[in-house]
């Protein structure tokens, strides 16, 4: 599907400080770390390369789905990608038998607009709202 730009690959961990000491040898820039919320976590990008991240997940609430993969020891979790055709790209997913579990607005991208949708083999991906000056 044209129009997505890779950005990130989400990795659920049980502490962001504790888990940052093994991104440092790989990382050209860590992250603040920022509370979301919405979500019920914190999060943290590490960029690898130019525009290619790992977002580390720490959830902050409870029995979490998140925490259930912590427990499974399912670290990677989710795909992200950039899109400018916000709207477009979640229908044309539809269609082609994704399910679109929600959105949200999320501290971590200046309240834009993100989705997470599911594939048809249980692969999850999140959309995110591309800002006015990137693709």
């Amino acid at each position: 599907m044209s129009g997505l730009e890779f950005h990130h690959v989400g990795c659920v961990v049980a502490s962001i400080e504790e888990s940052l000491p093994s991104y440092r040898p790989i990382a050209r820039v860590i992250g603040e770390i920022i509370p979301i919320a919405s979500q019920g976590v914190n999060v943290c990008f590490v960029e690898i390369g130019p525009g290619t991240h790992v977002e580390l997940v720490e959830p902050t609430e409870g029995e979490s789905i998140l925490r259930q993969l912590l427990k499974r020891r399912i670290n990677y979790y989710h795909l992200a990608f950039l899109t400018r055709g916000f709207d477009s790209a979640i229908e044309t997913l539809v269609a082609e038998s994704y399910r679109h579990l929600n959105t949200f607005r999320s501290e971590a991208f200046g309240m834009r607009r993100c989705a997470f949708l599911t594939s048809a083999v249980a692969h999850l991906i999140e959309l995110v709202e591309a800002p006015e000056s990137e693709s």
